[in-house]
């Protein structure tokens, strides 16, 4: 079996599913833990399991070999191998990702579709279910498409495949519901899931900028006049996703929305651009972006550096310190984020829907936490931010805020279990100096009256936080159902990693 060393971890890239129960009984024969990697979109779980590579305690796997996709065009049916990718994974380790070998590529040239995607496409279908993402719709669902899934657990007789079956007729308390969505990997392998599909469609969208008191949703209101509130607007379209800069003399709103078309001879794309493409390409502009965003992050270190750390010097950097976020920031986001801007788009389903696919996590690395609230909150949530912000830069940052809507799921640990939910993406540019954790804190802290949901695959609160394993265990109704069927799959927890053994509170066999 072939295998490949990223970051100093060694991954075994099984090409079928008698290789991964080969590598599932190897791990339990040895005393390992399973650690899975896809696109490595997770952060900081994938970092940190890969930095435990010199303790020799775990064992990898990267699923890239196993991407089969088999549609069933008659029944609008696909079956995929976990290991392929959504769209194209540009940072493929195995350089085996194409756009061509693509879930959602080969969909389309059947003339299928699944009904809703994230902002971005590189992860693996098996990543994806794993973490619980989602797109940005309360009409559509990436979750509603999903019929069955198969994994390689380790029982008591050992590694095996099973499979996971959508109930017909319905049933809320099937083990499908607590294994096919979320299940952080903690259950087993994912090799394999079939989706029902439904016709390729394209989109059309427009993103607009303005101040927050010009934006046309009522943002912190109930609604007045013609602007509806943020609840409504979030319900009633079809795609959304928000981008709040809220610093002082900044307070600006970037609305992107869309809606399905049907397919048309005469359809003409016209893509979207996040950033203003130069010479047919986003990257220089990301490039510039990530260049600004540095310099701000590590301010003052920099100049320090640059100009000498002596008192001169920072008496000059105390004044540069007190004019920078009510006059230089405001400056800067001008360039970035224009206020009157309106630019209209169109595209097919793949390529538009996920909006952020041409923004490098290389070049523009963003790390974040993702907190989902029941959406009936949305006006509290909203109000209740506006006045943190308003308490000063300590608050805000630098950087925005992203605020998407996701659909209710019936999956036990989905975060948008049982009820639509409004999501705030807390963003930290990696490059920053400082620990993104405590800047987080307060948001934890200030959101939980909301009983939020974290987001799996992003930052999380540590398990003994006051939003820690006893406030999740508040949160999600059926953890103890979930907690049971783990432990029927994974009796010797040959899944359960440090991390995860952390933030859940899962004590070691005896």
């Amino acid at each position: 079996m072939d295998t490949l060393s990223i970051n100093s971890a060694t991954y075994y890239l099984p090409e079928s599913e008698a290789d991964v129960i080969t590598l599932v009984n190897q791990a339990k024969a040895q005393n390992k833990t399973i650690c899975l990697r896809g696109s490595a979109h997770s952060f900081p779980l994938i970092n940190t399991l890969e930095a435990e590579a010199a303790t020799n305690k775990n064992l990898y796997i990267l699923l890239a070999k196993m991407n089969t996709v088999h549609i069933d065009k008659d029944n609008a049916l696909v079956t995929v191998d976990g290991g392929c990718h959504l769209g194209l994974d540009p940072f493929d380790p195995a350089n085996i990702s194409t756009l061509e070998n693509s879930l959602l590529y080969q969909l389309d040239q059947a003339g299928l579709a699944v009904p809703d995607l994230g902002g971005i496409t590189h992860q693996t279908v098996a990543g994806f279910l794993s973490t619980g993402s989602s797109g940005g719709s309360t009409q559509f669902s990436f979750d509603d498409a999903l019929m069955s899934i198969s994994l390689v657990n380790c029982g008591v007789n050992g590694a095996e495949k099973v499979t996971f079956n959508r109930p017909v007729p319905d049933n809320p308390d099937d083990p499908f519901y607590g294994i096919g969505v979320a299940t952080i990997g903690l259950f087993g392998v994912i090799v394999s899931a079939t989706f029902k599909c439904v016709p390729r469609f394209n989109i059309v969208g427009t993103e607009t900028t303005t101040t927050e008191a010009a934006c046309p949703i009522d943002l912190f209101g109930n609604g007045s006049g013609d602007k509806p509130s943020l609840q409504t607007f979030l319900e009633q379209t079809q795609y959304v996703r928000l981008m709040w800069w809220p610093q002082r003399n900044v307070s600006k709103m970037v609305v992107w929305q869309a809606k399905q078309q049907a397919p048309t001879p005469d359809f003409k794309i016209i893509p979207y651009q996040e950033v203003p493409w130069v010479a047919g390409s986003p990257i220089p502009l990301t490039m510039a972006a990530d260049l600004v965003f540095s310099a701000i992050g590590t301010w003052p270190n920099w100049l320090l550096d640059a100009m000498g750390d002596t008192p001169k010097y920072r008496e000059i950097k105390e004044m540069v310190d007190l004019a920078f976020y009510p006059a230089i920031l405001p400056l800067i986001c001008k360039f970035f984020v224009q206020d009157g801007e309106n630019q209209p788009f169109q595209d097919v389903w793949y390529n538009g829907i996920p909006m952020d696919n041409q923004m490098s996590d290389r070049l523009m690395p963003v790390w974040f936490t993702e907190l989902w609230i029941p959406i009936g909150k949305t006006h509290e949530v909203m109000t209740t931010l506006l006045n943190f912000y308003s308490e000063g830069p300590q608050n805000t940052g630098a950087f925005s805020c992203e605020i998407y809507a996701t659909k209710s799921s019936p999956f036990w640990m989905s975060p948008s279990y049982q009820t639509n939910v409004i999501r705030i993406d807390v963003f930290w540019f990696a490059n920053n100096s400082g620990d993104p954790v405590e800047f987080y804190k307060p948001f934890w802290a200030l959101l939980q009256q909301y009983n939020f949901r974290p987001h799996w695959a992003k930052y999380l609160p540590g398990g003994d936080s006051p939003q820690g394993v006893a406030y999740l265990k508040s949160v999600y109704p059926r953890w103890n159902d979930w907690m049971a069927l783990r432990e029927q799959m994974d009796p010797g927890q040959v899944f359960v990693s440090d991390y995860w053994r952390g933030h859940l509170g899962i004590a070691p066999v005896q």
